[in-house]
This record gives structure tokens, sequence and C-alpha cells, in this order.
């Protein structure tokens, strides 16, 4: 049957219509599933990236990382550490912000090191009831010993020898002893009785910095407000790095000291005594940022203008807390010199996991890095913090 003219237009286009129908249906399942495959591989960057990175709650690493080694060496050290356990046993001078982070840091490598090699960690924390009680610390380490706990953590305000004694005796039995924290440059290292001492250089990473930069921030002059803890091995040693940094400065001057005794109270009590007699201050050093929070009060008692940049009193710490740094964000601290207790932390675990299940040699004094932190550096530092502190032991 031969078709019209007219049909065979109408015939072409129906069948042009039918091609475009066809067409499109398959362009459009074409890209439904590509969107699909391109939503379920990016659900997650995207609910992550929809939060703001000062909301972001997410303390879990971003992928799969190693603290040292490879795939090969895992291997390895699973047949070494895999079902065994060690038993460590942690004792700062007392329960603090500060010892909270690390203890944190603790727990992130326990984790660490429990996912990637099997091996299982009984942590045990015991910090004095009374601030800086040794007798509490020398009962825990006497206690841990006689269990037959691996290591003992400890930073003690105790006298050195007698502390030393006591290391001696529970390393004699069995239990390796790991101290913190501590000052060690104020010691010959062969009189450091413990398998290592996990710090930070107080002397030139706390007094020191803080000295440094103050005198450029004050551009070497300024007059100059200590609130001072208790006598003993770090107020010695901060001031010592404080002094040694200011003294090439002649118009940096102290002006007036009083102790605070590493406490947030009377670090405030202090400041508003000196404060009295100093009105004028450009500087007030808080040995630890407890006291130097105090500080912070005194001055906004007093109604005192805080350091902008060009004027008012600066209020510098050393410690590394969340309390401080929320303060430096209020612009009220103006810096702080964070002596990496989440670091510390970390190290510890490490070194005992290094010496107690692979045998390893490490050296007797290890210092961890330290950093001033201001508001030009707040957010890197808040964050390593907040994901210790949110770390929980699994």
């Amino acid at each position: 049957m031969k078709l019209g003219r007219m049909q065979m237009v109408q015939k072409i286009e129906e069948v042009e219509s039918m091609f475009l129908k066809s067409m499109i249906m398959k362009t459009t399942m074409i890209i439904a599933l590509v969107t699909t495959m391109i939503l379920s591989g990016c659900t997650d960057n995207e609910e992550a990236s929809s939060k703001p990175a000062d909301q972001a709650d997410d303390t879990s690493p971003s992928g799969k990382y190693y603290q040292w080694g490879d795939q090969n060496f895992e291997n390895f050290v699973k047949k070494v550490a895999d079902g065994k356990t060690l038993k460590i046993g942690f004792t700062p001078p007392y329960a603090t912000e500060y010892y909270e982070i690390m203890t944190g840091g603790a727990y992130t490598m326990i984790n660490e090191l429990s996912d990637r090699f099997g091996v299982k960690i009984e942590f045990e924390a015991a910090p004095p009831k009374d601030f800086q009680s040794v007798e509490a610390q020398v009962a825990s380490i006497e206690n841990w010993t006689a269990k037959k706990f691996d290591a003992v953590l400890v930073c003690s305000a105790g006298d050195f020898d007698s502390m030393n004694a006591v290391y001696q005796k529970a390393m004699d039995q069995g239990t390796s002893i790991f101290m913190f924290n501590m000052p060690a440059e104020m010691w010959p290292e062969s009189a450091l009785k413990a398998t290592s001492v996990i710090t930070y250089n107080n002397h030139y990473q706390s007094g020191y910095a803080v000295g440094k930069y103050a005198a450029e921030k004050l551009k070497g002059k300024g007059k100059i407000l200590l609130v001072w803890g208790l006598p003993g091995h770090w107020s010695t040693s901060r001031k010592n790095g404080f002094l040694e940094a200011i003294k090439q400065y002649p118009d940096m001057q102290i002006v007036g000291e009083q102790r605070g005794d590493y406490v947030r109270d009377k670090g405030m009590q202090a400041a508003e005594n000196l404060l009295q007699a100093h009105p004028d201050v450009n500087l007030i050093y808080g040995e630890n940022e407890e006291m130097a929070l105090g500080a912070v009060s005194a001055v906004e008692s007093r109604g005192l203008k805080f350091w902008d940049g060009k004027e008012g009193i600066m209020v510098i710490g050393a410690d590394g807390l969340k309390s401080g740094y929320d303060s430096i964000r209020e612009g009220k601290l103006t810096a702080t010199v964070n002596v990496n207790p989440v670091d510390n932390g970390r190290e510890l675990i490490k070194a005992v996991f290094l010496t107690k299940i692979l045998g390893y040699n490490i050296a007797k004094v290890q210092n961890i890095p330290t950093n001033v932190v201001d508001k030009s550096n707040l957010d890197i530092t808040l964050a390593y913090t907040d994901w210790a502190l949110g770390t929980k032991r699994k």
C-alpha cells in the first residue's frame, strides 16, 4: 500500500517521537544511576561538611592511618602482642583539668594499640585526694607493684631522692617506672630512677617561651607581676627559664610576686593583691594556667583593660587547658604555653608498649613538642585537645 505524502510525514514524526521518548527514558535512568552512586559514595563527606568546623563532633580519624610502620610490620607485631595484657597505673599529683586531658591522650593511644595489634591494656588512675599528697602516691605505687603491674606512670612533688628510692624498689620487683611532666633538666640523667621520663623542656619551652613571647609583644619594655606556685621542681624550673628570657631586656622589670599555689581562687587573690599595689603593669605571668585564669578574674574585677595587641594588661599562663583556650578566644587570657598534655599521655602509653611488649630500649628523657598559643593559632591546638577529651576507652 502506498502512502500519501502527508501520511509519510506523519509516520516519520511518530517514529521520531518514539525514538526521542526512548532516549529520554534511557538518559534519565543513566542520570539517576550515576546520581545514586555519587550520593552513596559521598554521603559521609556531605554530612561532615554540613557542620561548621567549630561544631564537629567526630573524634575518629579521617581514615586508616598508622602511628608507625606498615601492614607488614603490623602483621609481625600482632604475632607478638595479640592476646597479651598490659597493666598500667597512673598517678598524677592531683585530679585537674590538665591531667584529664592527658588521660584522654592516653586513651587515644590505648585504643590505637588495641585495635591495631590486639594487645589488651588495663589502665588504672589514682590521683591523690589531697593536693600533691606524696604519701598517697607512694601507697598507690607500692600497691600496683604488689599486684605485678607492668608499669607505673608518675608525676610527683615528692623529694627527689626519696621518690627515687620508691621507684628503684618498684623496678627491682619488675614494675617499670615512667615519670611525666617533670623538669628532668634539673637533675643529671644518670640520677633519674625511671625507664624513661616523658616530659618537655620546662626551662626553655615554658618559662623561657613566656618571656620571649612577652618581650616581643611589649617591645622589650614593661612592668611584670608573677603569680607563682608552691616552691618545688616546677616553680624553680619555670622561673629560671623566664628570667633567662628577659635578662637581655633591662626595661622589663618584675615589680611584684605572690604565691597562688597552683589553684584558681588563690591565683585570683594573689593577682588582686598585686594589682592593688601595681595597677599600671603590662604583664601578669601565672606560672600555671589555673593561676593565670585567676589573674584574668582579678583584672576583670578591677575594671582594667585586657591586652588588645597594642595596650592593656597581658595575662599569660602555661599548661594547655580547654578553659584557657576559651578565655583566649574571649580576648581575656592573652596566651598560654601548651606543654602538650595530649602527646604526653600518648607517648607514655606508646613507651610502655615498646619496652614491655616489643622489648625496645628507649631514651631516658623524651621531650614532647610544645607551643605558645594565642588567637593566631588557637583553632589547631583546641581541635587536638577536643579530640583527646572526646575519646572514650573502647
